[in-house]
């Protein structure tokens, strides 16, 4: 309904409440009202609630206006709040939020992968092209998960993914899918030296009954033996 609408409604509506008191006014009363008293009846509630109505009304649509685009912006806000900027994964606070709600989706599978010698990455050619780095390992990461899958950065060099609704042995298929795409991608440096990247996984199950704690810390250590046994590999906790 326009704005012109509701003043027209409104404006009928005063005049006829106006018109029905003076008849029902002249029945009881008996007297004669001169037709220049009716239609002066007429023309003043109208000429009253005609601007009234359409200044409520039009506060009324600027109101709804200005809420739209309030909660347009909260959503924004809150969509901004979880992701890590310089990636685009989810941060470390959102993907403990949302992987939480997933635990009660057992079975399913938590990897935990780093960048292999990222800090050497940094000090010998730059933030820049640790930064770079990161970014395309969360990409190429993204690119071998399932839409309903989550991956976050939760550390410096380090990414989190919860594989919904998938055993432990087909997130190791899915853990070397990813390693296999980043192993051998390089990332350009300053002085033109390219730097050949890598990751180390550690991928865990996460059963019914299971904390989302437990699951990471699980592939946590998997994920540093994988270190230790020389990089660049998937180990499975246990």
């Amino acid at each position: 309904m326009t704005q012109w609408h509701k003043v027209l409604i409104a404006m009928g509506f005063s005049v006829g409440v106006t018109l029905v008191s003076m008849l029902a006014m002249a029945i009881l009363t008996g007297e004669h009202i001169p037709w220049p008293f009716w239609a002066f009846a007429a023309v003043c509630p109208a000429i009253i609630s005609g601007p009234v109505t359409y200044i409520l009304a039009s506060q009324a649509e600027v109101n709804r206006r200005l809420n739209q685009q309030l909660m347009a912006t909260q959503a924004v806000l809150r969509a901004q709040a979880d992701i890590d900027h310089l990636t685009g994964t989810l941060n470390r606070a959102a993907f403990y939020r949302q992987a939480s709600d997933y635990a009660d989706d057992a079975p399913a599978c938590v990897l935990l992968a780093d960048i292999d010698h990222f800090k050497a990455i940094n000090d010998l050619h730059g933030h820049a092209a640790g930064d770079h780095a990161l970014r395309l390992v969360a990409r190429t990461l993204q690119a071998a998960l399932r839409p309903n899958d989550l991956l976050g950065r939760v550390g410096g060099e380090e990414f989190a993914v919860l594989l919904a609704a998938m055993p432990e042995e087909l997130g190791i298929v899915i853990a070397e899918r990813a390693r296999s795409a980043i192993a051998g991608l390089e990332v350009a440096t300053a002085d033109g030296t390219p730097v050949v990247l890598s990751i180390s996984i550690g991928v865990a199950p996460l059963e019914t009954g299971d904390s989302l704690e437990q699951a990471l810390a699980q592939a946590d250590a998997a994920m540093y033996a994988a270190k230790r046994g020389g990089r660049n590999r998937v180990r499975a906790a246990g």
